[in-house]
């Protein structure tokens, strides 16, 4: 039994909290995004507690519990947690250098080794690639070249685990399949698109899943269907087409999810009726409910919001004055009805939006986003 207690301001206040929580696994896709949009503090706070934990126990937690360790999930997801909180200039409870060494520690501690396992891992393979993605993205930034380049042989171990006859990665997975998990690889989509045989081969086939599963609302237990967003690992897809020059079907199958898998207010139809954990299908539900995301979760060195197509007129965020320069970040979509799914054409604080994506440090300091819809997809 260890006693401790965490750092005090000038005050003799704590500067932060300790939390307890299921492992914050696959949250770059969900809770690092949206949390960092509406409430920065609650990343700030868990990236403080996470590294606090390391500091007492030796390793960064997955699913921290009473002070200990529960051992839950796999990989070191706390890392793509802090990552993100640092590039959109949000840590400010503990050091940059105390973290990454924190999270260098661990990824020693918890990954390396699990690569070569038998029978094949393709599921810790991915996880852990992005994580050191993650991980070399801050080195990099810290002046940390060295760690940055011992990190790439994780970066790409995902590779070894394409299989040329499915055209998918193949092998065990975590609460996933072939399916729902070769698509996973957001940190590397190129990459994956040239093993694939290119943009087009991969957007078809990835538009396939989805086809095959809209009658069952997209909705699976572990390991089932080709497209699940009823648990983390398939909760990145519909937005993975936007990153092989298609974000009209991103548009599309965002807004087919939305409804679908999310569309209700009881727990089958409300947020996919399985694996809810942090509230990681709700987080989801509501960045596609307000048309924003972020395939690599804000863990780049220059952190992107995709756009896809809000489901309401007008969405306001009010920015924490603590940590944003800005007051407010508005969404305004004009001709919304239920039949207009595809983005016509965009302006961010009145200049017209060429692309579907825009920096954080846009959003940071307040302003509009409009966008203009329409029943047709415009493909420029």
């Amino acid at each position: 039994l260890k006693v401790r207690t965490v750092a005090k301001d000038a005050q003799g206040r704590p500067k932060h909290h300790m939390y307890n929580s299921d492992a914050f696994w696959l949250t770059m896709w969900n809770l690092n995004i949206l949390w960092g949009l509406g409430w920065p503090e609650l990343l700030d706070e868990f990236s403080a507690c996470l590294v606090q934990t390391e500091h007492d126990g030796g390793r960064l937690p997955r699913g921290p519990a009473a002070g200990g360790y529960t051992g839950i999930m796999t990989g070191c997801p706390a890392t793509s947690l802090i990552t993100a909180t640092w590039q959109k200039g949000l840590l400010t409870k503990v050091g940059a250098g105390t973290a990454y060494e924190a999270m260098k520690r661990s990824h020693r501690l918890q990954l390396p080794g699990q690569v070569s396992v038998e029978p094949p891992r393709p599921g810790i393979a991915v996880q852990g690639a992005f994580e050191y993605w993650a991980l070399a993205q801050m080195a990099e930034e810290l002046g940390r070249k060295d760690d940055a380049a011992s990190f790439q042989e994780w970066i790409d171990c995902w590779k070894q685990f394409h299989d040329p006859e499915s055209n998918l990665l193949k092998g065990r997975w975590v609460e996933a399949n072939d399916w729902q998990g070769t698509f996973g690889v957001s940190h590397d989509i190129p990459g994956l698109s040239t093993l694939m045989g290119g943009d087009d081969t991969l957007a078809e086939k990835l538009n396939q899943a989805f086809e095959e599963e809209a009658h069952a609302h997209f909705v699976f237990s572990y390991g089932r269907g080709k497209v699940s967003y009823a648990n983390q690992p398939g909760c990145s897809n519909a937005h993975v087409f936007s990153h092989v020059g298609r974000p009209w079907q991103s548009q599309y199958w965002v807004r087919r999810v939305s409804r679908q898998a999310y569309g209700g207010t009881n727990p089958n139809m409300g947020y996919g009726g399985h694996d809810e954990d942090q509230g990681q299908m709700g987080g989801v539900s509501a960045l596609m409910k307000l048309g924003l995301f972020s395939l690599r979760g804000t863990c780049a060195q220059d952190p992107l919001y995709e756009i896809t197509t809000p489901e309401f007129d007008e969405i306001t965020i009010r920015l924490d004055p603590r940590y944003y320069s800005g007051k407010t970040f508005t969404i305004r979509t004009h001709n919304n009805t239920p039949d207009n799914i595809y983005i016509q054409k965009a302006a961010l604080n009145g200049k017209p939006l060429k692309t579907f994506q825009f920096p954080h440090s846009e959003f940071a300091k307040g302003g509009t986003l409009e966008l203009w819809l329409g029943s047709e997809p415009n493909k420029k």
